[in-house]
């Protein structure tokens, strides 16, 4: 059965990347006006095209066939699950172990947020806990815990992440942060 055309533009619109940078331009001006939930599901979501991107970079076969990199990577393909993408990019040395548990952590907390029927933000401390969980490093040097701060520093850490999948280059922790 085929999809309405409306439906097929949207998912299609949805997947899509970056093109310019504008593109990335509007979408951090789009994340700060999101609330907690929209703007933690979107660091997630920068998280996993990263991861997606590392792996297809280093499966050259995928890299000139568009056909086969939507059966392993969407819907219900080998690598479309962000847990696969986890564990794929482990598994080619893209993340070390301890990224490993940093992104299943970020992973848990965006399907949280993604799935939660409830009202949630950072000013629920299930929420507040498990965000303080993932930047254990940064939490000292906060000058406050308001649910704004938290929010920003999440934000950062994702970036943080982000940019370590991408180049390999840690900017975790005062030293190197202060380098940067």
């Amino acid at each position: 059965m085929t999809q309405p055309a409306y439906i097929s533009n949207l998912k299609d619109y949805a997947k899509s990347r970056y093109s310019s940078a504008q593109d990335i331009a509007d979408s951090v001006s789009d994340l700060s006006s999101e609330s907690d939930r929209g703007a933690i599901i979107l660091a997630a979501t920068n998280i996993e095209d990263i991861l997606e991107y590392s792996i297809v970079k280093l499966l050259p076969g995928l890299a000139d066939d568009e056909p086969t990199r939507k059966r392993m990577f969407e819907n219900d393909g080998q690598i479309a699950a962000v847990s696969k993408k986890i564990e794929m990019a482990y598994a080619l040395g893209i993340i070390d172990k301890d990224y490993r548990k940093k992104i299943d952590l970020i992973r848990e907390i965006r399907n949280a947020c993604a799935h939660c029927r409830k009202p949630i933000s950072l000013e629920r401390p299930e929420l507040r806990a498990a965000c303080e969980a993932a930047m254990p490093d940064m939490l000292p040097h906060l000058i406050d815990t308001t649910a704004i701060t938290l929010r920003r520093a999440f934000l950062t850490k994702c970036s943080f992440i982000a940019h370590y999948i991408g180049t390999g280059e840690n900017l975790e922790g005062i030293e190197a942060q202060v380098k940067h």
